[in-house]
This record gives structure tokens, C-alpha cells and sequence, in this order.
């Protein structure tokens, strides 16, 4: 994983993948695995835009039983399965729970039912899971007391039981991210963060590349490629500004605002759900902290991942809400996570999203070489990833794609190997910080072999350094000094990555 300009600006590959969130980072990963050779750029750091905003789980689809969607259900079970099976190093059951009441629709036999018919259609939720740790358990309710011990945060007025079921919480969704973008890199792709794809290269009426700009040199170039996949979340439709026709044609042209909130940890083990304005927000441990989410609100403008207080204290007064027992307040707040997400429509305060992702092929258009995909949902991506690199191999005069391996494969884990080399060297293999189990061998790797960039890069995606709040002054002056001895930073350098960790903390006044 080196950011390898000279080779981007001088290949002409298959591939041109726009967009480095955990869709393009799949779909590279896959391309390459089916022999594309494949180019994978990122206007920020990779992972660092919608994907960075989440709850860390992958959910089995239980909502879609409200819509009787068994399709969709499976769907998610699947997915969800299949990330266990590919990167079990990366996930851990959570339970989840969430009072039952004596309305019919939130009621002890009804959530019975459901959990059943969970259970039935997730059978095989294990099938083919080597480890124990990601095998997932029989759902179930209990009483109202078992409730409210599991559930401390709830008001206890007007329940009458609890329901559990169980999902997989990602030890370190940014590291999911990376571990697929490393595989892709490892079997041949070449992935490059911070270059903007700033406009498509068009020939007649077939696509054939991108131009770049480098953020950290301010070069532009092209980059050209057989076909380019457009997974650029909500920038996805800016990249066909040059293409009009096509750009009208993208479903769910609309944007959500998606929020989370790093707060103070709060009681409780277990992924708790609690009732705001008629539907669960959940209260998720991480770490030392919890995480507060989602709330959804239309997004007006150019996509701007920036948040207001009013933003923030919009989500708290659901939270507080849901979670009556947690005295939760805006100096509890230590991180906001944010993200944009496609919108269908809002009508009174609530938002329809897109309800599931998309593929458009652009033949459809008349356009050759160019496949769009709009991703929803996290736990689906790599389904999602998968049609769409069907849909590149078609563009391509494929009559039949190659199979795709993605759903079994293993991720490759040789970052493991080489921080433990690098923990051998003296001085590597401590903490770098009273608060913190990140060794320096995992800054250095991180400068060395996985393109971080910047302090912010090692620090909040690369580690889990910042995941739960803002690192201490000692923490980041020791990680600061680590990465600008890899990179050649000066002093003043080394203020300014800080001051800029410093910023992606600060929270709206």
C-alpha cells in the first residue's frame, strides 16, 4: 500500500475504481482478485467519509421482517456471514437488546415471534465459521426484571420484557476497510489515497479514464483505464458532471445527513436499544466509550460532512429520550461521527432512504466503459461490490464474468506479521501512551506500509488510538514523533498534523 503516482500516471489499466469507502475498497479487491488490473483512488484518506461514520456492526437484517422482506433478510444473514467467514480477526458477537411493551406492535409474543422466524430463516447462520467467537447464538426474551439489568438505560415505566438477539460488532471497522484495500494491493492493484478524481476522460461516447488531482503535490494527470467504476458515495454524481444525461439518471439523487455520537461509556455490555420519537436508537459499548446512533436528516447542498451544535444536539435530545437513566449531556459527546448517505424523500421529520443499493451499468445510457454504484447499507457491500464488478466485466465485452471468490476468501492479514516483525526492534513495542495498547510498531507500519499520510491517518483509521475520544497530549506528541521520523516531517510539521487531529475532534460550538 504506497502511493505510487509514477505508476497511476504511466499504466493503462482495466480498472479505474473512484472512491475508497468499504464499497470501491470490495470492488477493487475483487476486480483484482479476478484478474483486472485495477487503479483505487481516494479524494481523502481511505474509509475516511461515509464508511467512517457507524454503529461497528453488521446487522442480520431483523428490521426487514416489519416489511416481511425475507429476500432481504437472507440477504443480510449472508453478508453478514460471509464477513465473519473472510475476516473473523475483525469481528465479535454483540448481543443487542430491547424492552418489549404492552403495545401490540412492540409487544413480548410479537418480538417472540420475530425472533423465531429470525432464528428459522438464519439457520445456517454458522454454517462454514471456524472460530467460536463468531458463531452467533439462539435468539431470545426474557422478563421484564432480566430487561432492565441488561438494559439499564431505558425508563422501566411500561415495559413488560426484554427481546435479545445477536450480531457482529467490527473490532475496528477502518481496519475491515484497510484489510481489503490491502488485499487488493497486495494481489496487484495499485491504491493511491488523497488523489481527486476531478473529471472523466471521454473518448466519442466510451469512458476511458480519469483525471487526477494529487492533494499532497497539487499535480493533476490522467489515469487511464477499460472502464471506471463511479463508487464515490456522495460524490458520486459531481464525477459526471461532464455526462449530464447520465448524471439524471443516478436513483435517490437526494442526500441524508447519518450521525453517530462518541459519548462517555455508559452501563451496560450489550448493544441497547431504547425508544425515540417511535423508533429504537441504540446505545452500542466501544471501548472505553458508546456509541449513540442513527439519526437521519435531509442534507441540503454540496456533500459537506461538517455538523452543527443544533445537529448534535438534535441527536442528544433523541438519546436522552431513548435513554433516560444514561444523564447524558453535550460535554459527554467526545466524538461526532457523520456521513452522507442516499435519500429518497422526508416528509415530516422522517427520512426514507434508498432501501436498497444500486448498480447502473451505463450502456443503458449509451455510455460504454462507465458503472455507478450507490451503496446503502455496510453490512451489504460486498454483494453490492460484486454486481458491480460484474457489471465492469460486461462494459468490458465480458460475455460471462469470472467468478467471484470474495464471499470465502480471506482478507489478507500480513499487516499482523509485519507489526509484530517491526515489535522486535527496541523501543517498538510499548504503548505509546498510558491509555493506549497501540505499540509504535503500529505508527511505524502505519507511515511505512499502509500510505498514512497524515498524523490523523495513523491515529483515527489506522489504530485504535482516537476511536473512542481524543488521544492525550503525551499520545499524540509519542505518535507525531514516530511517523515524522518515517516521513521526514519537521517541527513545525509535526504541530501542524497534531493541530489537525486537534480540529477532527473539536465539536460545533
Amino acid at each position: 500500500m504506497r502511493r505510487d503516482l509514477r505508476r497511476l500516471a504511466d499504466s493503462t489499466f482495466d480498472l479505474v475504481v473512484v472512491g475508497a469507502g468499504i464499497y470501491g475498497a470490495i470492488a477493487a479487491w475483487d476486480a483484482t482478485a479476478r484478474g483486472l488490473s485495477v487503479a483505487l483512488l481516494d479524494r481523502g484518506d481511505f474509509g475516511s467519509g461515509t464508511s467512517f461514520n457507524s454503529l461497528k456492526t453488521l446487522h442480520g437484517g431483523l428490521r426487514s421482517l416489519r416489511a416481511l422482506d425475507l429476500r432481504q433478510m437472507r440477504l443480510f444473514i449472508r453478508e453478514r456471514r460471509a464477513m465473519a467467514r473472510v475476516a473473523p480477526h475483525l469481528v465479535r458477537v454483540l448481543p443487542c437488546v430491547v424492552p418489549t411493551y404492552r403495545d401490540p406492535g412492540r409487544s413480548a409474543p410479537l418480538m417472540r415471534l420475530a425472533l423465531l422466524v429470525n432464528d428459522l430463516v438464519a439457520r445456517d447462520r454458522n454454517a462454514g465459521l471456524d472460530g467460536a467467537h463468531t458463531h452467533i447464538p439462539a435468539s431470545a426474551v426474557v422478563s421484564r426484571d432480566a430487561c432492565l439489568e441488561l438494559n439499564p438505560l431505558v425508563d422501566p415505566a411500561g415495559v413488560t420484557g426484554g427481546a435479545i438477539w445477536h450480531d457482529y460488532q467490527m473490532t475496528s471497522p477502518d481496519r475491515v476497510t484497510l484489510a481489503f484495500v490491502r488485499s487488493a494491493s497486495t494481489a496487484g492493484a495499485v491504491t493511491a489515497n488523497y488523489v481527486a478524481a476531478t473529471r472523466l476522460l471521454i473518448t466519442g461516447q466510451r469512458v476511458e479514464g480519469v483525471t487526477v488531482r494529487d492533494a499532497c503535490t497539487d499535480s493533476t494527470f490522467d489515469v487511464h483505464a477499460g472502464a471506471v467504476l463511479n463508487a464515490a458515495g456522495p460524490w458520486a454524481a459531481s464525477l459526471l458532471d461532464n455526462l449530464p444525461s447520465v448524471r439524471a439518471t443516478l436513483p435517490a439523487p437526494a442526500l441524508s445527513r447519518a450521525m453517530n455520537l462518541v459519548v462517555r461509556r455508559l452501563p451496560g455490555s450489550r448493544a441497547c436499544g431504547g425508544l425515540a420519537r417511535g423508533r429504537f436508537l441504540f446505545a452500542v459499548p466501544w471501548q472505553s466509550a458508546s456509541i449513540l446512533g442513527t439519526s437521519h436528516d435531509p442534507h441540503d447542498g454540496a456533500p459537506d460532512l461538517r455538523v452543527t451544535r443544533a445537529h448534535v444536539e438534535g441527536l442528544l435530545a433523541e438519546a436522552r429520550e431513548a435513554f433516560p437513566r444514561a444523564g447524558l449531556a453535550y460535554g459527554d459527546v467526545r466524538l461526532v461521527h457523520r456521513g452522507l448517505l442516499p435519500m429518497v424523500s422526508s416528509a415530516n421529520g422522517h427520512v426514507q432512504l434508498l432501501r436498497e443499493s444500486v448498480v447502473v451499468d451505463h450502456r443503458s445510457q449509451g455510455v460504454d466503459g462507465l458503472v455507478s454504484m450507490v451503496g446503502v447499507r455496510y453490512t451489504t457491500a460486498r454483494d453490492t461490490a460484486e454486481k458491480a464488478t460484474d457489471a465492469v466485466f460486461r462494459t468490458l465485452g465480458y460475455a460471462r464474468p469470472p467468478a467471484c471468490r470474495t464471499e470465502v476468501t480471506p482478507l489478507d492479514t500480513s499487516d499482523l506479521d509485519a507489526i509484530a516483525a517491526l515489535q522486535s526492534l527496541q523501543g517498538l513495542e510499548e504503548p505509546i501512551g498510558a491509555e493506549s495498547t497501540t505499540t509504535g510498531a503500529e505508527i511505524v507500519h502505519a507511515a511505512r506500509a499502509e500510505a498514512a499520510v497524515h498524523l490523523a491517518d495513523a491515529v483515527i483509521r489506522r489504530t485504535g488510538i482516537g476511536a473512542a475520544g481524543r488521544p492525550s497530549d503525551q499520545t499524540l506528541a509519542r505518535a507525531a514523533e514516530l511517523m515524522g521520523a518515517e516521513l521526514g516531517w519537521s517541527d513545525e510539521q509535526r504541530r501542524r498534523e497534531i493541530a489537525e487531529v486537534d480540529a477532527f475532534y473539536e465539536l460545533p460550538a
